[in-house]
């Protein structure tokens, strides 16, 4: 290859590479036939170079520009290397599944257990009286309940425990617990119980929509001790005799529960009624279970006060000894059978909560407390 034709390759060829690089179609002026010196056949002639010097420059301009696009893509991967990144959306993924969602669930609201107490703020009671509560719902856990219940007696913390049972007493209330201590209430007492249950589970499903609070008082501690055996019914008043009254009590047929009986209501005229019998102005009653059982006067008994058991099941009394202890006892004092013919006296036949042995109390009953 003679020297024209070498230089005419490398023009074509630096032209063309100079068209590729710059998008320009424009063709450079035509290269001049003469010949060069051939000891540098490697390197073109100056002549050469001169004339291509703008192509070489605007490639190295495209070039640089080139280099600083790349730099700047190389940057900015840097700088977002540390960052999340957020990728595009579209209707479907590489995986073709749905970009996922954050799931939002809310629990099920807790149905209400409303709470009633028996008696209002400011009564005296007895020393034997319960704390009655009922309950709109049948409860699955009473713990929450019971630990947060707050007793005092004059102020000074008293530790009581709570017992559940399923109860008819109170309409739509299925469930009642009763609280006390360990032994009777103190005589001559404060006592103030809060309940501040509000929210607090009730079991699963289940919270107290209230909060509540008892404020009473006790009196003379009265303990009344019935015998069958001498027919006579003792009175204790703050641990003094305060009289000795005969009695009759329930015959072979309607026998008289026996254990501890708290008075549960008063009443000074009720009709009774029964197997056999309806009567009513019977005076000075006080009542001790569900069932029929009272303290009363009995007119028509007094053949055998004292010496026999011939009533329906109640303590018969004579008027003038059933007034005189209508006026000395209340709601909540305690009456004491030891040896009564009947069944044993039980917590769901009145305020029999004293029949339950303190470690079979503090179980809960029919609800667990712990």
């Amino acid at each position: 290859m003679n020297d024209n034709e070498y230089e005419r390759h490398v023009s074509d060829a630096l032209a063309a590479k100079a068209r590729a690089e710059i998008g320009d179609t424009r063709m450079p002026p035509p290269l001049p036939t003469h010949s060069v010196h051939t000891s540098h056949r490697a390197h073109p002639p100056r002549s050469l170079l001169a004339r291509f010097a703008p192509l070489a420059a605007a490639a190295a301009v495209i070039a640089i520009v080139g280099g600083l696009f790349v730099f700047r893509d190389n940057i900015r991967n840097v700088r977002t290397a540390g960052e999340p990144v957020t990728p595009a959306t579209s209707h479907a993924s590489s995986a073709g599944a749905p970009s996922p969602t954050a799931a939002t669930t809310t629990a099920p609201a807790a149905a209400p257990v409303h709470v009633r107490l028996k008696f209002s703020d400011g009564s005296q009671f007895g020393v034997g009286i319960p704390v009655i509560a009922y309950f709109s719902r049948k409860i699955s856990d009473g713990k929450a309940f019971a630990d947060a219940t707050q007793a005092t007696v004059d102020g000074q913390p008293a530790q009581g425990a709570w017992f559940f049972e399923t109860s008819a007493a109170e309409k739509g209330y299925p469930l009642e617990a009763h609280y006390r201590l360990k032994d009777y209430w103190p005589a001559h007492a404060k006592i103030s119980v809060a309940l501040p249950v509000q929210g607090l589970s009730a079991g699963k499903g289940l919270a107290f929509d209230n909060s509540l609070t008892l404020d009473f008082t006790t009196g003379a501690a009265n303990i009344a001790t019935v015998d069958d055996s001498t027919h006579t019914l003792s009175l204790m008043t703050d641990g003094k005799p305060a009289g000795t009254f005969p009695v009759s009590l329930g015959a072979t047929k309607t026998p008289t529960a026996n254990g501890t009986k708290v008075i549960m209501e008063k009443g000074a005229s009720i009709c009774m009624s029964g197997p056999g019998y309806s009567e009513c102005g019977v005076k000075w009653t006080q009542r001790l279970t569900y069932g029929g059982e009272y303290l009363h006067a009995a007119p028509w008994n007094v053949g055998n006060l004292g010496r026999a058991d011939s009533s329906n099941g109640c303590t018969n009394l004579s008027t003038a000894d059933a007034k005189t202890l209508y006026d000395q006892l209340t709601i909540g004092d305690v009456v004491l059978f030891p040896n009564a013919n009947g069944p044993k006296m039980t917590l769901g036949a009145g305020y029999g909560d004293w029949n339950v042995p303190w470690t079979q109390w503090l179980t809960g009953g029919t609800v667990p407390t712990r």
